[in-house]
């Protein structure tokens, strides 16, 4: 499994970014960390995800989900770096895409319940035959790229920014998403109006408490050197 891992992360580093100058968060608090830790805590991270996409409310009208979920990717991209932020949000997508109950929808699919091609034809259908496809995809884009300027040095001061550039990254794939495809929603001439301006006061928010999480971490970082 070691080796399995290491390699993994050799591929990652062969198709990724050198251009980083400081370690992600979790690996500077923990300079001995092995990759295998960094493995688990990815792991862990999707799970948190999968657990925060449960807290959710639907607007009148609105098919996509007001989630914490957000508030975890934000956070995945923080703590864990471009690159097992990536490994972390992968795995969140893959196990819902198979059908694993991860995401915020009942319709999604259930392998715990029933050990059937049925449940991954509907996480199947759920990424990639629904409205939220695209802010799944967003949710890929906006991890590597907050880890990714995390680590260039948009930390510490600036790590509000990160998080709120990272946030509008997610919109990015879900209004091409939504524009390519044809799901009846939202209606002619509302894309805006539908599909970001009612999401926006919540991923501000959650900009906010994640850019004062990973603030406060790296203060810590600061006063521990």
């Amino acid at each position: 499994m070691q080796y399995v891992i290491r390699r993994s992360v050799n591929i990652i580093d062969f198709v990724g970014i050198s251009s980083v100058k400081e370690k992600p968060l979790l690996v500077a608090i923990f300079p001995t960390i092995s990759n295998w830790y960094l493995f688990g805590t990815a792991i862990f991270g999707a799970v948190l995800v999968s657990f925060l996409a449960q807290l959710k409310f639907y607007l009148p009208g609105n098919p996509v989900p007001v989630t914490l979920q957000g508030f975890g990717v934000l956070v995945l991209g923080g703590v864990l770096g471009w690159k097992w932020g990536l490994v972390s949000v992968l795995f969140y997508f893959i196990s819902g895409l198979v059908g694993l109950p991860v995401f915020a929808n009942e319709n999604q699919g259930n392998l715990f319940i029933n050990l059937d091609i049925s449940e991954v034809v509907k996480g199947y259908n759920y990424v990639f035959m629904g409205v939220t496809g695209g802010y799944l995809l967003g949710f890929i884009v906006a991890t590597v790229f907050i880890g990714f300027i995390i680590q260039s040095g948009w930390n510490r001061g600036a790590t509000i920014w990160s998080m709120l550039l990272g946030s509008f990254l997610i919109y990015v794939p879900a209004l091409i998403w939504l524009t390519v495809f044809d799901f009846g929603w939202p209606a002619e001439g509302e894309l805006f109006t539908s599909a970001v301006y009612p999401f926006i006061p919540g991923d501000l928010l959650k900009v906010v408490l994640a850019s004062m999480l990973i603030s406060a971490a790296y203060s810590y970082l600061d006063r521990r050197k």
